[in-house]
């Protein structure tokens, strides 16, 4: 838990905060401290911005690194911008990824999703890219993520096994919203922080900081440096003796 000196802009959002993401009653929040409530918002925030510490529920953030593998996971795709080029320097190295897909992009591009599927692991990303799970009931958010997982499935011939949410925000409704969907939760041990910022360089040298058991976060989309990098960054992990794994891959030797 974070310290109470988070902040009085935070405590102003404290009761509501506490109380929809689970962790207050609306009732109860009201009655606590703003200096408490705040403490207890600036807990939330931190966690759900990093579910690896697994503040709310189960995350795997990283294999054992027995191996010399790491896995690249893709966010955000489909996209026609990307999943080509990033298929293309996979195959030419002989590695494999994992893909968390938002439905409504692999709905609107199926023959992409079905070229991702053929060789390597797709996860759920969600049926859209937003993070209103983290506040929806258990219930209202297991249902959207088996709709999307059978709507993904549909596409891809097998219901995915991991999800990442979107943003990385999580909550305690959202792990049990996981859960009773019966997903998994994956995050990453190594952000290329190339979702809104970065050059192909910039990704480049972070992931030469990539060592055995790390998860790669990386993003598709237009303008995302992912798909003019992979090439060299394929061929640095191979001149360090790393090989690209998907996530599970990389798990069952964990």
């Amino acid at each position: 838990m974070v310290s109470i000196a988070v902040g009085s802009g935070l405590a102003a959002v404290g009761a509501a905060g506490a109380a929809v993401t689970g962790l207050l009653p609306f009732g109860a929040a009201s009655a606590v401290s703003w200096s408490a409530l705040a403490a207890v918002s600036g807990g939330v925030v931190l966690g759900s911005a990093h579910p690896g510490w697994q503040f709310f529920g189960p995350a795997v953030s990283r294999g054992s690194g027995a191996r010399p593998q790491v896995a690249l996971t893709f966010d955000d795709g489909p996209d026609p911008a990307s999943t080509d080029a990033l298929l293309e320097a996979l195959a030419q190295a002989g590695a494999t990824a994992t893909f968390f897909l938002l439905v409504d992009r692999a709905e609107a591009h199926p023959e992409l999703t079905r070229a991702i599927a053929a060789e390597h692991e797709v996860g759920l990303h969600g049926l859209g890219h937003h993070p209103w799970l983290s506040i929806w009931s258990p219930k209202r958010g297991a249902a959207e993520l088996i709709e999307a997982s059978e709507r993904l499935g549909a596409l891809t011939g097998e219901r995915p096994s991991w999800y990442r949410p979107p943003f990385g925000v999580t909550s305690p409704r959202l792990a049990q919203a996981v859960e009773l969907a019966g997903l998994k939760t994956a995050w990453c041990s190594l952000r290329t922080m190339d979702g809104v910022m970065g050059t192909p360089n910039s990704l480049r040298a972070r992931c030469m900081t990539a060592a055995p058991g790390d998860i790669v976060l990386l993003h598709e989309g237009p303008g995302r440096p992912a798909p003019a990098a992979m090439p060299a960054v394929l061929r640095d992990l191979t001149v360090r003796g790393l090989h690209a794994v998907t996530l599970s891959q990389l798990l069952d030797h964990a």
